[in-house]
């Protein structure tokens, strides 16, 4: 009778352990891809420093040159920006994996906020969210998503939220 109490006892033990193992490999999987998401959405943040007023707003001076601008919203992928590409090795395994760029102009107001065509008037700050999203080994979606506005003369401030 003792050895029957002990070998259940066990049997529950291992059975509660199993469970903790299984729940800690899941937690410590979305960590690593959020810490993941979040370097490949600060990463892509630089990347938007380094353009020129033009390329982000899509406004020449005058109307001289030509500027296409960022288009309102984009899926970005690992063949078309050079950013994420960088962490094209670390992403591989992920279930649905997207980042996508909105732009939309903030100041002054427009009736049309695609930066991608003629404005009214010309911008002087933009705001721009990058967003990731995924699935997570269970198939719960994940999404994180970073903002920033930018102004012609550079970055203004950025902010994340999960």
């Amino acid at each position: 009778m003792e050895v029957a109490l002990a070998a259940t006892v066990l049997a529950l033990t291992l059975t509660g352990m199993i469970g903790v193992i299984e729940s800690g490999s899941q937690t410590l999987d979305l960590s690593r891809k959020q810490t993941i998401a979040a370097q490949i959405l600060h990463s892509e943040i630089d990347q938007l420093r380094l353009q020129s007023w033009q390329t982000v707003s899509g406004y020449t001076l005058n109307g001289l040159g030509s500027a296409t601008g960022y288009p309102p919203s984009t899926t970005l992928s690992v063949a078309t920006d050079p950013a994420f590409s960088k962490f094209s090795a670390a992403v591989q395994g992920w279930r649905n994996l997207t980042l996508t760029r909105t732009v939309t102009c903030v100041i002054p107001s427009q009736s049309n906020p695609n930066p991608g065509s003629a404005y009214a008037s010309a911008p002087m700050l933009l705001q721009v969210t990058f967003t990731i999203q995924w699935t997570g080994m269970t198939g719960r979606p994940y999404k994180r998503w970073s903002t920033t506005y930018v102004g012609e003369y550079g970055l203004s401030n950025a902010y994340q939220r999960s």
